[in-house]
């Protein structure tokens, strides 16, 4: 497996603000504005031609488990490079598509998404989709070597026999996941002690048809639960949108639009003062949402770039060195090729959010 992947050294990307005449306390805040949109890509790891990365988790130990959707595997990388990645769990390619939403319930108990076969609609066409569990309390790796010297424990949870294509996963508590099926627009609720699950959330705004021609059929894609409230984002219209849900994950009230200028929206991120941090997969690029912002702005990446091309989630590190280091995951932009036909291979890459 080592041999399909390489270390790549940093890249660096600058977005340069504009200057205006100003009063000077409105010239000294885009100052500040400015400064803080500028960002450094680092590249830390970079897969070969034709991968996916899809999306990550962080484990306590700060290494990084990482989803791929162009083949259904997970592998572990470490945050500082120093390894090639481990191969975690891989399934049979001509049963699933790939790998997508992972998320960790209880200390080093994760669980995935599997995905049947979709369409370019994202209708599935064979398969099925399904939720593993990956216990990583039973994977040990030798330090000075890298060998592996026990494999994590791996096992089917349930298929998802009524889903399309199921993408986002989040936790709802120690015994329960969310996942995000994005082709039906609505959210499952999936009890990881016995396979049950059931729709939990179905909102007009997880709909991808909920505007007219749509540019895509994903609607809601990354989810993610934050102060009481359930998040996701819908890659059609859009938007970065909220309810406030229950213990049990059921809805408290109306939905609401956080904000509506994230086209092509992916996964996305909170820091620990609520910035949100949202990839926009088919547009290439990363931008912040401040609580106070009416807008979210792009720090990073554009669609004529290959910088963060099809940049699709990110996760904060768990380690005091890295908790300020934002990975994030890139499809290479597999999903809708630079300028009709650039692709490039898929990365884990970093930015340092410490300004932001």
């Amino acid at each position: 497996m080592a041999s399909f992947f390489s270390l790549a050294s940093a890249a660096i990307f600058s977005l340069l603000g504009s200057a205006l005449a100003l009063p000077s306390e409105q010239a000294s805040a885009l100052s500040a504005r400015t400064e803080k949109s500028s960002v450094d890509v680092n590249v830390l790891y970079s897969f070969g031609n034709g991968t996916w990365a899809e999306n990550l988790a962080i484990r306590a130990n700060g290494q990084i488990l990482l989803s791929r959707l162009d083949t259904p595997e997970v592998l572990q990388l470490d945050p500082q490079g120093l390894r090639d990645p481990i191969t975690i769990a891989s399934w049979n390619a001509s049963t699933y598509m790939g790998c997508l939403g992972i998320s960790e319930t209880t200390p080093d108990m994760f669980y995935v998404v599997t995905s049947g076969f979709v369409d370019d609609s994202f209708v599935l066409t064979s398969g099925v989709n399904s939720i593993w569990e990956i216990d990583m309390s039973t994977f040990a790796v030798s330090e000075s070597t890298g060998r592996v010297l026990s494999n994590a424990t791996v096992s089917k949870l349930v298929d998802v026999k009524t889903s399309d294509f199921l993408n986002g996963m989040t936790t709802l508590s120690d015994n329960t996941v969310l996942v995000a099926d994005a082709y039906n627009g609505w959210v499952y609720r999936v009890n990881t002690r016995t396979g049950a699950y059931s729709v939990a959330i179905n909102d007009i705004k997880m709909k991808f048809d909920s505007i007219p021609d749509p540019p895509t059929n994903i609607g809601v894609n990354g989810i993610k639960l934050h102060e009481g409230y359930l998040y996701w984002s819908n890659t059609a219209v859009g938007t970065l949108n909220r309810v406030r849900i229950s213990s049990n994950g059921s809805r408290l009230g109306d939905s609401e639009v956080v904000v509506n200028n994230v086209p092509k929206a992916d996964d996305f991120i909170f820091k620990s003062d609520n910035v949100a941090f949202i990839a926009q997969n088919q547009m290439d690029e990363l931008s912040v949402y401040y609580p106070w912002a009416t807008e979210a702005e792009v720090i990073a990446g554009s669609n004529i770039s290959t910088l963060l091309a099809g940049v699709s989630a990110g996760k904060f590190g768990r380690l005091p060195s890295d908790s300020h280091i934002l990975y994030l995951t890139t499809s290479g932009a597999e999903g809708l090729p630079i300028n009709g036909t650039v692709t490039v291979p898929a990365t884990l890459s970093w930015i340092d959010t410490s300004k932001f």
